[in-house]
């Protein structure tokens, strides 16, 4: 008999479980605490379970938990990423990046990803799977243990993979993580990030959960996003701006577009002045940040291959040109920051993070 994954039931459908078991429904509230609040490892530390409910979670069920390979702490600004190992010997990371007032975990939603945006690290070794929701959420049980005097404050889906491209699991973990018999954080503090699947963007608009929407945007032309972020050919910008327009009409929320300023490529002036024109009237803003090198691997993907990935040859703009882009945005009445890239000296910037060969 095959064991259920217990972290990837949601509470309700673990009552469902417990009762179909011959127990009773309420026990999944403990369960939860035990897997979430505590994080424990196995059914025997649940203390406050009677013994023969004990006995039948260890039959039927099975507790998920990731090994962590390596970690890497940086000098510049105490960002920590790790390398963890999941149960079928895959590889993801994930990031903590520590601030004064709140603690950011950069989570993974897939192992690889298959949109070749051609300035990330995460697709160069190719696609290979969705993670399940509770692979997501040992992302952070693990911080959580790792720094226990650290209140994990606001997670943001925007490690290796596009969460909407694994859209069940993703929300399936974000439910879970907005549960108080589990995390508690709350769903204004977590941030999907996307490369632009207008079909999530539509689904996610009618779920009623106040999540932030991050749409990694990086050109206002077709012809360059194109180049830099190849669904744009499935999903262009006049109907990805669409959708986006949309998404703020239903939900009332203010929606996020990422910008990776390369030089050269979308960082003049007239690139500002284009992206101005863009998002004009849209209640966004507009987040900045600079190029992150992307060191060449071996044994890149075909797919990355094929879809032109030269993040090597990209450099970042220059102080200059950033103020420059910067100015021209808040003249346009534009909403706009710039962001200061962290972890870049153990590759765990944007855009940096990928699975590794083991």
């Amino acid at each position: 008999m095959n064991k259920i994954d217990i972290k990837s039931l949601s509470k309700s459908e673990l009552g469902t479980k417990l009762t179909e078991l011959g127990d009773r429904s309420y026990r999944a509230q403990q369960i939860f605490r035990w897997l979430y609040k505590v994080g424990a490892r196995s059914f025997n530390e649940m203390a406050d379970l009677p013994l023969n409910l004990r006995e039948l979670l260890k039959t039927s069920f099975h507790i998920t938990h990731l090994v962590m390979l390596d970690s890497k702490k940086s000098s510049l600004d105490g960002s920590v990423k790790y390398l963890f190992k999941l149960e079928d010997a895959s590889s993801i990371e994930a990031v903590l990046l520590p601030e004064k007032n709140r603690n950011t975990a950069c989570l993974s939603s897939q192992v690889g990803c298959k949109y070749a945006c051609s300035f990330c690290a995460s697709s160069l070794f190719g696609f290979v799977r969705n993670l399940a929701p509770s692979e997501i959420l040992d992302e952070v049980i693990f911080l959580k243990e790792k720094f226990p005097s650290r209140n994990l404050t606001n997670l943001v889906f925007m490690g290796i993979g596009e969460g909407l491209d694994n859209y069940d699991n993703v929300l399936k973990a974000i439910r879970i993580f907005n549960d108080k018999d589990a995390f508690g954080i709350g769903a204004r503090k977590i941030t999907i990030s996307t490369c632009g699947l207008i079909p999530g963007i539509e689904r996610l608009k009618s779920e009623r959960l106040q999540v932030e929407l991050s749409v990694s945007l990086h050109s206002a032309s077709d012809h360059m996003r194109s180049k830099l972020v190849p669904i744009n050919k499935k999903y262009p910008l006049k109907d990805l701006m669409a959708a986006c327009k949309d998404y703020v009409r239903s939900t009332n929320r203010v929606i996020t577009f990422e910008y990776i300023l390369i030089k050269g490529m979308n960082s003049s002036r007239q690139d500002a002045a284009d992206l101005a024109g863009l998002v004009c009237g849209l209640k966004c803003k507009v987040n900045t940040i600079s190029y992150n090198k992307v060191s060449p691997v071996r044994n890149m993907s075909a797919s990355a291959v094929s879809n032109g990935v030269k993040a090597k040859d990209y450099e970042g703009p220059t102080a200059g040109e950033v103020k420059t882009f910067v100015r021209t945005l808040k003249s346009a009445g534009v909403n706009v920051t710039h962001r200061k890239s962290r972890g870049e000296d153990i590759n765990a910037g944007c855009g940096q993070l990928r699975i590794s060969r083991l």
